[in-house]
């Protein structure tokens, strides 16, 4: 195995682990209080964002342009919720996950005959996840960025501001503070909820990418042995072990679905209505430096939406063809007239290819990403002509 596939396939899953672990979700043997607590934790402050979004647009129903725009503060939000709910509901399964995808996998590295075959394209897994992680932080980073540029373009130029602006367009149940330390405080709290969501998101997303790669990895283990099996003894004995091992991944593609299969359904559903209020915010940007900034946040926001999609619809077509592949390598093995091999052969060719379905709604692969981004820019050029 080269040294850089293992250094790609280390900082992939690095990257994914210290997110999961920063948001209390990573599994660990032995886990203290306050780890076991931290996703409930994210959950209160998240959910009392979205109250406060809510509460704002009910008061200011009447301008369309500010309902838009909060709208998809809100809806991107009850999505991230739901993740962190997903995930706490299905804590078993994503024990068991871990412990049969993450730790096998380890095992098959120190395999010589498949290390580099398992580790094919991680270099493009990589650098899907860390282009994602790093999308999710820019655009956190830009959102941050506008209202500490107006108080600083304030104080530069002495203006005097009778309230200063907050992170988010929110309504909380207590009063607004205009300035000072309750200022101080309640932009604290806003950061603190912008950079929780901005943990979730990219650990919650780069592990879906994660565990597909896990699983296309013994996809991969399973296709080189049946097919480069010698003896015949032996390769009835290696059938009947890799027979079992594609039953129990089979077990573990449901499991998986189980946790991400609601996040993919709530995904396909909210983010063509995310990129249509996002293009039609950027169709009012105006030409000053606070509409450039806000501007420059809405196209990167709206990049991490695209790139989020699609790093799940593309994943789910890979291990759809890397299933394909290995169910091609077992009909292609040398089973003809071998009786004791043909049970073996048939459990594995009469089982369809591993398909990762949004609660058996719809299967997640690249041309439900191209139809939903169809239908987003259907959306906004309907917007358009409605306006006109």
């Amino acid at each position: 195995m080269s040294q850089p596939e293992r250094s790609d396939y280390v900082k992939f899953r690095g990257v994914t682990k210290s997110f999961m672990a920063i948001c209390g979700l990573w599994h660990y043997e032995t886990t203290s209080l306050f780890y076991r607590l931290i996703p409930y934790e994210q959950i209160v402050l998240i959910v009392t964002l979205i109250m406060a979004i809510l509460k704002l647009i009910y008061e200011n129903h009447s301008n369309l342009l500010f309902v838009v725009k909060s709208l998809n503060f809100a809806t991107s939000y009850v999505f991230t919720c739901f993740k962190v709910l997903s995930f706490i509901l299905n804590k078993e399964n994503l024990k068991n996950l871990q412990k049969a995808l993450d730790l096998n996998f380890d095992d098959m590295l120190e395999d010589s005959k498949i290390s580099k075959l398992i580790l094919k394209n991680i270099s493009i897994f990589k650098s899907i996840s860390l282009t994602y992680a790093m999308s999710v932080i820019l655009t956190t980073t830009c959102y941050i960025s506008i209202p500490v540029s107006i108080i600083s373009y304030a104080s530069y130029h002495k203006i005097n501001l009778t309230q200063y602006p907050m992170l988010y367009p929110a309504s909380y149940i207590w009063k607004r503070p205009a300035k000072g330390l309750f200022y101080q405080l309640n932009f604290s709290l806003e950061i603190i909820t912008a950079a929780t969501i901005t943990a979730i998101t990219i650990s919650i997303d780069t592990m879906f990418m994660l565990y597909v790669f896990q699983m296309i990895g013994q996809l991969r283990k399973i296709s080189y042995y049946v097919t480069y099996t010698g003896e015949k003894s032996d390769q009835n004995h290696a059938l009947s072990t890799y027979v079992s091992q594609y039953v129990n991944l089979i077990k573990y593609k449901d499991s998986f679905e189980k946790v991400y299969g609601p996040i993919i359904l709530i995904l396909l559903t909210t983010n063509a209505v995310v990129l249509c209020t996002l293009l039609f915010q950027l169709t009012h940007v105006c030409f000053s430096t606070k509409s450039i900034i806000q501007g420059l946040s809405y196209l990167l926001y709206l990049i991490l939406k695209v790139i989020q999609t699609f790093m799940y619809s593309w994943s789910g077509s890979c291990l759809t063809e890397e299933s394909e592949k290995c169910q091609y390598a077992v009909f292609s093995a040398n089973w003809f007239g071998n009786k004791k091999m043909m049970s073996s052969i048939v459990i594995i060719l009469s089982q369809r290819p591993l398909l990762l379905t949004a609660c058996n709604f719809a299967t997640v692969n690249v041309p439900i990403f191209i139809l939903q981004t169809s239908m987003s820019y259907f959306f906004l050029l309907q917007t358009i002509e409605e306006h006109n």
